[in-house]
């Protein structure tokens, strides 16, 4: 944007985030004070009134400043999901505001951007769409770098799930020393960015907190670490995007992908295992291949959370209850085979998963003989999911 497009992109982004943190502070006081639950409904009303008394708030999009409302029933009903309590915005993160509605149009042949109150911002496009626009959300990282996410109803339905078989299913099995690896042979290692560039982050970060509070400097240091935070994230998102587009771009041959049920926030409450796990992101990674297979008709199918797929053997089904983290190869005892821990944990899971949706095993044992570890560990974690 230009210089007084940006003054303005900057003066909205304020005025909504401090009407986000009124509006939420109102709501904590009205229940903490009379147990009254405001609504998003309620808290817009008060708008009108707070805009009487401070008139530089009518400056800014008034759909946008309800949007920011809204986002705080948003965040209350995760919250009631098990996230995590609503937070006052902070000004030195990254942030944002919507347009909902009114005038807002994208001119291809001039490449500018058109939203309530500013018109004609200079854009670069990533790619062209179709469709009717529903909403432009203006972000603004810590770096001060300005994105403009424009969500369209383009008209396209999204394609019916296959019909699953076991020639075209796979298992894939996540852990941290190997990404991914799927049950016909496909490997991806964990790519660490943030282990890569741990070293340096460090130095940045005493760096910054060496300067004094409020100056410049500071205020320096901070956008180069920012700007190194930013680059690991931007390298992690598109190594994530480039595994999850190999397992679903070939949807002829994969009609259906088994993964383990992972309890992602139970793991990285484990200090010893965190920051591994942050860094590979286990969680980002399911999010993005569930609607990767949603756009492909792939069915995305979780096993059980407690079945054994490390001590299972997949040649003849032998569990080895000896298996410990350390152990990468183990030979079964039964049948003599070899295995690599994580290629045998992939073909156990689809193993598992064919017998839950084809075979209907709601257990997921195919014979009795088979021991299941004990329900009664509900709430503990995968051993094999802890490893470093």
């Amino acid at each position: 944007p230009t210089p007084e497009q940006r003054q303005k992109i900057d003066h909205s982004i304020g005025v909504c985030r401090l009407v986000y943190n009124l509006a939420l502070e109102t709501k904590m006081y009205a229940y903490q004070t009379q147990r009254k639950n405001l609504s998003a409904i309620d808290l817009c009303y008060q708008l009108v009134d707070l805009k009487k008394d401070f008139e530089w708030i009518g400056s800014v999009d008034s759909q946008a400043l309800q949007a920011s409302v809204k986002k705080i029933d948003a965040a209350f009903k995760n919250f009631f999901k098990g996230k995590g309590y609503p937070k006052f915005k902070s000004r030195n993160s990254t942030q944002s505001f919507s347009c909902p509605n009114n005038k807002r149009e994208v001119d291809w042949e001039n490449s500018t951007l058109t939203i309530p109150k500013i018109e004609n911002i200079p854009i670069k496009l990533s790619r062209k769409f179709k469709g009717e626009i529903k909403t432009v959300t203006i972000i603004r990282t810590s770096t001060r770098k300005y994105f403009a996410s424009i969500l369209v109803n383009n008209g396209v339905k999204e394609p019916k799930l296959k019909k699953i078989t076991a020639k075209k299913a796979i298992g894939i099995d996540t852990g941290i020393k190997s990404f991914v690896v799927s049950s016909d042979g496909r490997k991806f290692e964990a790519s660490r960015k943030l282990k890569d560039n741990l070293i340096r982050l460090k130095a940045l970060s005493r760096r910054a907190s060496r300067k004094k509070k409020g100056s410049s400097n500071r205020k320096k240091a901070n956008k180069t670490l920012s700007s190194l935070h930013e680059k690991i994230m931007n390298k992690r998102l598109d190594y994530i995007h480039k595994v999850t587009h190999n397992l679903t771009s070939d949807n002829q041959a994969v009609s259906t992908i088994f993964v383990e049920d992972l309890n992602v926030s139970g793991l990285l409450s484990n200090h010893k295992i965190a920051q591994s796990m942050s860094d590979v992101s286990f969680g980002k990674f399911y999010e993005i291949l569930g609607y990767k297979c949603r756009w492909h008709g792939i069915n995305l199918v979780k096993i059980g959370r407690f079945d054994p797929s490390s001590k299972r053997c997949s040649c003849c089904g032998e569990i080895n209850g000896e298996l410990t983290l350390k152990d990468r190869e183990w030979t079964c005892k039964s049948c003599g085979t070899t295995h690599d821990r994580d290629e045998n944990a992939a073909k156990n899971i689809l193993w598992y998963g064919l017998q839950q949706t084809i075979f209907k095993n709601k257990t997921s044992v195919g014979s009795r003989k088979e021991p299941v570890e004990s329900p009664t560990l509900v709430g503990a974690m995968k051993q094999e999911n802890v490893s470093v």
